[in-house]
């Protein structure tokens, strides 16, 4: 069963912008998708629409194989977490303990389930001993990790992620990355400007531009300069580099796409 599909999804809004185009996606349970392409793409639509809280003008969504409706919108909610990229539009409690507590509040779960919840998903996010700090006296890194704290809490079994790591600072960035690496089993499906980061956590890439471009692997993806060109999307580093070195060297090897993976083929070379 899918954990995701949409079919023929379009989406105008009320001043008539048209912001999806007959978006056809299957996801299947587990699978890490990147969601990437230029400023009014229509990615954080379309993460609306997944997440049930926009109905799309014309098409069909479902959610582990069930037809959302506005009879069946509430109930797919629950299969889904969604991180905003603003964090202060998701944190809004006295405490951090209350924040991270109010979605399993909601599901009227009894108190030591709530409790256990709680403290597994502070310590999954990494803010354990920030229980009864101020959410808006926290950095906006520490807010991200707060607002993931209660996704985690509804135990989810969909994460949809709007810009994660947008306005981080590195280590901030780094430090969100090692926490969404280390989710296992859930479906994620991430929208971002950053391919270093989709590189990371993902292993499908959507390239959208309020239609699909592009669907399938990252280095596929590294082939279709066309496709990169229209959606005004930038290679990380070190595929650039290692690219300009095969032109250089007048080696032939597919481009790296990580350090780890540049490395070995800089080794490669080294020992022949």
């Amino acid at each position: 069963m899918d954990a995701i599909k949409l079919n023929g999804i379009d989406f105008t809004y009320d001043d008539g912008v048209k912001a999806l185009q007959d978006v056809n996606i299957t996801i299947v349970p587990g699978e890490r998708v990147a969601l990437v392409g230029p400023n009014g793409a229509g990615k954080s639509t379309l993460l609306h629409v997944m997440s049930s809280l926009y109905r799309p003008t014309a098409g069909q969504l479902e959610i582990f194989g069930e037809e959302v409706t506005q009879r069946t919108a509430e109930k797919a909610r629950l299969k889904v977490g969604f991180l905003f990229q603003d964090p202060d539009d998701q944190v809004f409690m006295p405490r951090v303990w209350d924040d991270v507590a109010f979605g399993p509040l909601n599901m009227r779960l009894g108190p030591d389930e709530i409790k256990h919840r709680v403290g597994e998903a502070i310590e999954l996010a990494g803010i354990t001993g920030y229980e009864d700090r101020v959410p808006h006296h926290l950095s906006f890194g520490e807010k991200k990790r707060v607002a993931i704290a209660g996704i985690l809490a509804m135990r989810s079994p969909i994460l949809l992620l709007d810009e994660p790591t947008a306005n981080l600072d590195p280590q901030g960035r780094r430090d969100l990355v090692n926490i969404l690496e280390s989710f296992q089993g859930k479906t994620m499906v991430l929208a971002t400007h950053d391919l270093s980061v989709a590189f990371e956590l993902a292993d499908r890439v959507i390239v959208l531009k309020r239609k699909v471009l592009y669907d399938g692997g990252f280095r596929g993806l590294l082939e279709r300069r066309d496709i990169l060109a229209e959606a005004r999307l930038e290679l990380p580093s070190i595929p650039r580099l290692m690219e300009a070195w095969r032109i250089r060297s007048g080696k032939e090897f597919p481009i790296p796409l990580t350090i780890d993976e540049a490395l070995g083929v800089l080794e490669s070379e080294i020992d022949s």
